[in-house]
């Protein structure tokens, strides 16, 4: 059987269901006491309807449910309190199943309060059951005819039971074999969070619910194309700028919002112009789109690939800031409205962006010295087979004379009008007048069609059921999104379930199924992350507030700060061009190889994250100013998203949520990871307590050293015992007299760093040295970090300075986490 899912790294937090029942239970005694007679007697019929009521009442409020009958695939939707033996059955299947349900409890949890039995078999050791959502196979030749699941509590013991369920412990669907509960966990959920829709905002909460249901239905409500997705991104606590919860959810009406001058936004009035549809910064205010809460960034994300990659146009081909807008909003309008996807790529067809970008608006058919000839640039007439399909013409000998010069016909008399004062219109006119009305044969079929969009309309269909177009496009769509190891048999099963579609393929419901299948979640998946792709993720992992998304780490002029993670100076460090600006032309933008292949952005993502000079540290990690928010101060508060624990931050927890908010999972959180993660967050410098001095003045002396790695503590040990100092516990090294005194560069005559103090910077370990090894300085190191680990962060301190202190440190663990290669790529 199959050890229970384990459940445990959100917290689980309480329903309001008693509030619901009892309000429940009134209305039906209410509805009671209008249905019966005035008169004390009552008939038969009567006492009937009275037993039923109070069943009702005994279901719901007593919770006095003493047994659950099962039915394949279906969940049992009440939960129960249990005090006492309770029963579920179901009938033998004629197949493997799996058995799941959550337990939860609101106080400490015993283990040996609770037992759990399959047909009489307890369940024991490592399949023994726990807090959380547990699952278990049983396999069809050990089921019996009717089958009992026994949950045991000893007697003072309450646990609430639900979503108990059986399904088949193998599910396809379109061909793929799809995750059950058992391995859709925690993991998994970010796992697709990262991979499709940039992180998202969701809180710990929320990941843990959609963990909880089954994949197919938590799936529709992570990933959709509505506008605004308040599970996905939600606002955060006391969240100032509200708007996008409801409104600005096209690319169109976001541009509106931020450059308007009466929108009620942290930017400078005199700076929006440069953020609006006509300013200079028009890919700046795409990249605050992604990071903003209230709105979608799953729609944002497949926007941003259908337009830069699959799709793609450039701005620096011709095509307008208006044009690019509005083809973007139209393709997504048309994913938004379930189109079947040649549709969708029939709207982008259209367009005036690829009319422009690809230059056929000039194509026409006209007569010269008496025949007609197509006076026509076939550029595009070969890309919407390429490009768009993955029509090449590999078998087809008359695919660059035939089908070309055919599809080259089609584009006739696209017309984009020019407007004074405005410049090319946003939309393609379909004139006839130069047009080739007759029929034409492309890809071996007749198309017809008065003008060119009723001919797009009809080749549309056709394109997505060629053979190369079934070969080919399900494998860029999935490699390009989210798999960089494809191999051949992995590939055949992407293309077996995208034909399975039929004509009238859902692109929802193909990332739908794949997201949630063994093959995305298999140990081979592997996704290297474009420049933009990581800048875009790490922005939503470290941003909070609205007001970090507007600012997006710029500084203004007038204001006396900055807020948010730059995206910006990510990508043109990483020189991967800017977005609507393809590095590639209509072959897309930088490559997640190219990303993964540069030394440059290896190097500058280090140093935008790892540097030790403090005032990089405040440029990229902002953490207040006093007058940024619209003239009134702001400063960061973790404890916005972080849950505490027994309402405190130890640094141990702190370091093991960053973790798994940043990464998605422990796979690569080994000991030297948590060590320096530790020493960021628990080596809190002490204040100088001489009487009659100012503390936070020698607090942050010289703007010195405001936070430690691992090996920045065991230099300062191995100062104080090169002046004969021994006693070096957490609280000794961190005392004034000891970090502002020992381990100091240009000190103690030495015009660097004195030897001893190098080689402890310099000292190289690994985790399993950390956690095994009895050679100096690891025993120490060991005892460090049992000190560290409890240690208080203390982002609920009264004590103004201590409170920014930890909010500070752990901008700096996050930071030294996107400098780790595991915000490069997702995969083990």
């Amino acid at each position: 059987m199959l050890a229970p899912k384990r459940v445990g790294w959100s917290s689980v937090y309480l329903s309001i269901r008693w509030l619901k029942t009892t309000v429940l239970v009134l209305i039906i005694m209410l509805m009671l006491v209008a249905t019966l007679p005035a008169s004390a007697q009552l008939n038969h019929a009567e006492r009937q309807k009275i037993t039923a009521v109070m069943s009702v009442i005994n279901l719901y409020l007593l919770d006095q449910v003493s047994s659950y009958q099962l039915t394949l695939g279906q969940l049992e939707s009440s939960s129960v309190s249990i005090s006492s033996d309770f029963e579920a059955t179901f009938d033998a299947q004629a197949h493997d199943i799996e058995v799941c349900f959550i337990l939860q409890r609101s106080g400490a949890f015993n283990p040996g309060n609770f037992s759990f039995s399959i047909n009489g078999v307890p369940q024991l050791a490592d399949n023994q059951a726990t807090l959380g959502e547990n699952c278990y196979l049983l396999p069809v030749n050990q089921q019996l005819a009717t089958n009992t699941l026994l949950f045991a509590v000893n007697p003072g013991t309450t646990v609430r039971l639900s979503r108990v369920g059986i399904e088949p412990a193998v599910q396809t669907r379109l061909g793929l074999q799809r995750l059950t509960r058992s391995g859709w966990d925690e993991q998994a959920v970010r796992k697709v969070l990262k991979i499709f829709a940039f992180g998202g905002h969701a809180s710990d909460a929320q990941i843990l619910e959609w963990s909880y249901m089954r994949p197919r239905v938590a799936i529709t409500q992570m990933l959709n194309f509505n506008e605004h997705n308040q599970r996905l991104s939600p606002m955060s606590r006391g969240e100032t700028y509200t708007e996008t919860a409801h409104s600005h959810g096209t690319l169109r009406g976001f541009f509106d919002y931020i450059g308007s001058s009466t929108s009620n936004i942290p930017i400078p009035v005199e700076q929006r112009e440069y953020l609006s549809i006509d300013g200079y910064r028009f890919d700046s205010t795409f990249s605050r789109m992604i990071a903003m809460r209230g709105l979608n960034p799953f729609r944002q994300r497949i926007g941003f690939w259908e337009t830069n990659y699959h799709l793609a146009t450039n701005l620096d081909a011709g095509v307008s800031r208006r044009q690019m807008v509005q083809y973007y909003d139209e393709i997504m309008q048309a994913h938004e409205a379930r189109l079947p996807y040649h549709e969708v790529m029939g709207v982008a067809a259209k367009s005036a962006a690829v009319a422009m970008q690809y230059g056929h608006r000039r194509n026409q058919w006209v007569q010269r010295d008496g025949e007609w000839v197509c006076e026509c640039n076939d550029d595009f007439a070969r890309e919407i087979h390429q490009l768009f399909y993955g029509i090449f013409g590999a078998s087809d000998p008359h695919h660059e004379d035939g089908t070309i010069r055919e599809t080259a016909k089609m584009l006739t008399d696209m017309r984009v009008p020019y407007i004074d004062t405005f410049g090319f219109d946003i939309s393609v006119s379909f004139e006839q007048e130069r047009h080739h009305l007759d029929d034409l044969t492309i890809l071996g079929t007749t198309i017809t069609g008065s003008d060119a969009s009723a001919k797009i309309d009809n080749l549309m269909p056709v394109s997505i059921m060629h053979p190369e177009s079934l070969f080919n496009l399900p494998v860029t769509i999935i490699s390009d999104l989210a798999d960089d190891n494809l191999n051949e048999a992995r590939r055949d099963q992407i293309r077996a379930a995208w034909a399975a579609l039929g004509p009238n393929k859902d692109f929802l419901t193909f990332i739908h199924i794949y997201a949630t299948s063994n093959l995305f979640h298999s140990p081979d998946q592997f996704k290297y992350l474009t420049s933009f792709e990581r800048a875009f993720y790490t922005a939503n992992k470290f941003n909070i507030d609205n007001i970090e998304a507007f600012f997006s780490n710029d500084y203004y002029n007038g204001l006396d700060g900055n807020a948010g993670r730059e995206v910006d100076g990510v990508l043109e460090g990483d020189n991967s061009n800017e977005v609507f600006r393809p590095l590639h032309n209509v072959f897309g933008g930088q490559t997640s190889q190219e990303a993964s292949d540069s030394a440059v952005a290896f190097e500058k993502n280090y140093n935008r994250s790892a540097t030790p000079e403090e005032w990089q540290f405040r440029n990229q990690l902002p953490i207040e100013c006093e007058t940024c928010d619209q003239g009134l101060a702001w400063q960061k508060d973790w404890t916005k998203i972080i849950p505490p624990v027994n309402g405190g931050y130890s640094a141990d927890y702190v370091a093991r949520w960053l973790w798994m908010h940043a990464v998605g999972s422990f796979d690569n959180y080994t000991e030297l990871e948590r060590a320096h993660l530790l020493a960021i967050l628990g080596a809190n410098r002490l204040a100088n307590t001489t009487p009659g001095e100012d503390p936070e003045y020698y607090w942050q002396i010289g703007q010195r050293y405001p936070f430690f790695d691992i090996n920045f503590l065991l230099c300062i040990r191995e100062d104080r015992r090169e002046n004969g100092i021994s006693n070096n516990s957490l609280a000794d090294i961190m005392s004034f007299q000891s970090w502002n005194n020992y381990c100091l560069f240009n000190y103690d005559g030495e015009p660097n760093y004195a030897e001893h103090e190098r080689q402890a910077f310099e000292l190289s370990f690994s985790g399993d040295e950390l956690q095994n090894s009895n050679q100096d300085p690891f025993p120490y190191l060991r005892g460090l970090m049992a000190e560290l680990a409890v240690a208080p962060v203390a982002l609920t301190s009264s004590d103004a300075i201590q409170k920014r202190r930890a909010n500070e440190r752990v901008q700096a663990a996050i930071a030294f986490i996107f400098a780790t290669p595991y915000v490069f790529a997702e995969g083990q």
